[in-house]
């Protein structure tokens, strides 16, 4: 095979988390890409010629439509997000909900309510990988964004998430990968904090 041909099923085996039991709903119908991203184990899936999301130079790449808080049911790259997080897919969910979060005020609600998820996102995959630092800053950023949003909104339920009960899961999951707080932090997959959106 030569170095840059694109094979249709990489000789990859991915570390991948369970799957979450129950099997969480679908919020989109995008099909999921053919491996969850782990770095050092995976080609890289945009930079590298075998990465599930490889563009060459030249193509075209789809334009990333805002998002609105009135309109997020029909924002696909957002309910994509929620769907790739559900399902440990947490490069991937960083890379949909980043997109979304580049054409937003990102100092503003719906910026740092993005940047909150692009962070707990990021912050599982540390996890993952028992990167301990990594996995601190992440983990009080993400819930700091998530705090700002939650102080600012007077609906309780934000772009489909109830955001008291997210925060507090994820807060919860967190420390609880911490036990005990000296060790690197490991995933605990029954207590996964999954992102339910109302009425999608």
């Amino acid at each position: 095979m030569r170095a840059h041909s694109l094979p249709t099923d990489p000789p990859v085996t991915e570390p991948c988390p369970p799957a979450p039991k129950p099997v969480f709903p679908r919020y989109c119908g995008r099909p999921f890409p053919r491996y969850r991203f782990i770095p050092g184990v995976h080609p890289h899936p945009t930079a590298s010629p075998l990465g599930h999301s490889y563009h060459p130079r030249g193509s075209s790449v789809p334009e990333v439509a805002p998002c609105s808080p009135d309109g997020w049911k029909g924002c696909e790259d957002y309910l994509y997000g929620a769907d790739l997080y559900n399902h440990g897919y947490w490069w991937e969910a960083h890379e949909a909900w980043e997109g979304l979060w580049q054409v937003s005020d990102k100092a503003g609600v719906l910026g740092r309510f993005l940047q909150g998820l692009i962070q707990t996102a990021a912050c599982h995959l540390k996890i993952l990988k028992a990167h301990r630092r990594g996995f601190e800053q992440l983990r009080a950023t993400s819930v700091g964004h998530l705090e700002f949003v939650l102080g600012r909104v007077a609906d309780p339920a934000y772009l489909g998430v109830p955001l008291a009960a997210f925060l507090a899961e994820v807060r919860s999951y967190f420390a609880l990968c911490r036990r005990p707080a000296d060790a690197d932090p490991e995933h605990v997959y029954e207590h996964y904090p999954f992102l339910r959106l109302d009425s999608a």
